[in-house]
């Protein structure tokens, strides 16, 4: 995608370079716009798929696998005439989330031991009467426990929950003493008690994670260039973010990320400095497009040494001729022309000038040059001769051939184009999709630089192993 722009460049070269003839200016007079239109805003969603076993191996530490009263293993009196004590060790959990609604179901074993008594003005009278259930060779009591948390992502980059226990059933009852006392709501209330207040531990833990000072940095690399390989420097101009909803489905978490910007991509490598920014936080539905306008600019001194790095002594055969490419270079001439040199050598040597205008039509996806003219500088004596001899062939062929197919050039690229899409980023993080349509949407030349507007609409998605 970010090459596209010099594909078409280097097409551009080609498919006049191996024709020699000598110069034939043309009176054709093309009127062009000053400067291309400004273009929409880029909304680029991606899905974010995570890997849920390891982030639940790592959450497996922080619930408590043992919940007790208080006191254990002494015993707890809520009233004159009764004390018990329990201990309840759950065992796996199993997690839903729809919505940023996160459900978590506890599953394990209680034991409890009470005992009743007489009072009279609230003293004990009677000896106790104690019984148990779990203890000794008595198996333990099953229970579920289930507790649900809400998420929310907030403007300033934090996340905040709302966590609260659910239902606590417990599948076997307990009932101890003489009098066999029904103590299974009385475990059962403690046991609440101990997971709402692990339930306020865990929504303050989480409201004291601050991810917005690593969010901001993010946001201010938005606004600062980015070398992209030998291709240039790409500013994103973030305008605003967007968090879709958190869902847990086939062991994996799902979320959608979306951002609102401007990109751009240039030969100049200087940022513009920045203030304060604000990048506004909005929560929605989750979204999975990317529609994408990038303005890139880039002057003639820049795109001269991509052409030469990139063409220098390539080797090509013309009808028995061999071509190689020494160096090439491009610069405007004003009007919105430009000039493309080219020396070679091989069968024969010297150096040709390509001069013209190109003109887009955006609709059709070609590219034209409709008032190109030449010329050819060579010591060669043959090639003297063959350009006097077959100068008007020569001149049908370059007239013909002053033509490029873009979409047909993309979709001979699309392999390729593709295999940018669907790569590794890091140990963590991969990217895979597909490219729906890559458009050159606006071209014009300029003096002193040569601009392109590109459209791109594909499916991304970003995969990460939960290898936080």
């Amino acid at each position: 995608m970010k090459s596209l722009f010099l594909y078409t460049l280097i097409a551009l070269v080609f498919f006049v370079s191996c024709t020699s003839s000598k110069k034939a200016a043309s009176s054709l007079i093309l009127h062009l716009p000053d400067s291309l239109p400004a273009l929409p805003t880029s909304e680029i969603d991606l899905p974010v798929k995570i890997n849920a076993k390891p982030i639940l191996f790592k959450a497996n530490f922080l619930v408590p696998t043992e919940f007790t009263s208080d006191g254990w293993p002494n015993y707890l009196q809520p009233s004159c005439d009764f004390r018990y004590k329990y201990r309840f060790v759950r065992s796996g959990f199993i997690i839903t989330c729809v919505n940023n609604v996160l459900g978590v179901q506890l599953t394990g074993n209680y034991q409890v031991a009470g005992a009743k008594c007489l009072c009279s003005l609230n003293k004990p009278v009677s000896p106790w009467i104690s019984g148990s259930c779990g203890f000794g060779k008595e198996p333990l009591r099953r229970v579920n426990i289930n507790v649900s948390s809400r998420l929310s992502f907030l403007p300033n980059f934090k996340i905040a929950t709302i966590t609260a226990p659910g239902k606590i059933d417990a599948m076997d009852k307990c009932y101890v003493s003489l009098f066999s006392s029904d103590v299974t709501q009385q475990v059962l209330d403690s046991i609440r008690a101990s997971v709402k207040n692990f339930c306020s531990t865990l929504d303050a833990t989480i409201s004291g994670m601050d991810f917005s000072r690593l969010a901001q940095q993010s946001v201010e690399k938005g606004f600062r260039k980015t070398a992209i390989s030998k291709y240039g420097f790409l500013i994103i101009n973030p305008s605003a973010i967007r968090v879709g909803q958190l869902n847990y489905i086939k062991d994996s978490f799902n979320i959608s990320v979306g951002i609102s910007c401007n990109p751009e991509m240039s030969s100049d490598s200087i940022n513009k400095e920045i203030g304060d920014v604000h990048v506004p936080v909005n929560v929605g539905e989750n979204r999975n497009n990317v529609s994408a306008y990038l303005n890139t600019s880039y002057d003639y001194n820049f795109l001269s040494k991509l052409l030469s790095d990139t063409l220098r002594n390539r080797v090509f055969d013309y009808k028995g001729r061999t071509i190689v490419i020494k160096d090439a270079a491009i610069k405007g001439l004003g009007n919105h022309q430009v000039e493309v040199r080219i020396d070679f050598a091989g069968t024969n040597k010297g150096r040709l000038y390509l001069r013209g205008t190109p003109v887009l039509d955006s609709a059709k996806q070609t590219l034209t040059i409709p008032d190109i003219s030449y010329s050819l500088e060579s010591g060669d004596l043959a090639l003297k001769i063959g350009k006097s001899l077959f100068n008007n062939k020569i001149k049908k062929t370059i007239k013909g051939k002053s033509y490029l197919d873009i979409g047909a050039l993309v979709k001979s690229n699309k392999a390729m184009l593709d295999s940018m899409v669907n790569r590794s980023i890091n140990n963590n993080l991969s990217l895979s999709g597909k490219i729906n349509q890559l458009r050159v949407v606006g071209l014009l030349a300029q003096d002193k630089m040569l601009q392109a507007q590109i459209y791109v609409n594909a499916n991304l998605a970003v995969l990460s192993n939960g290898g936080f």
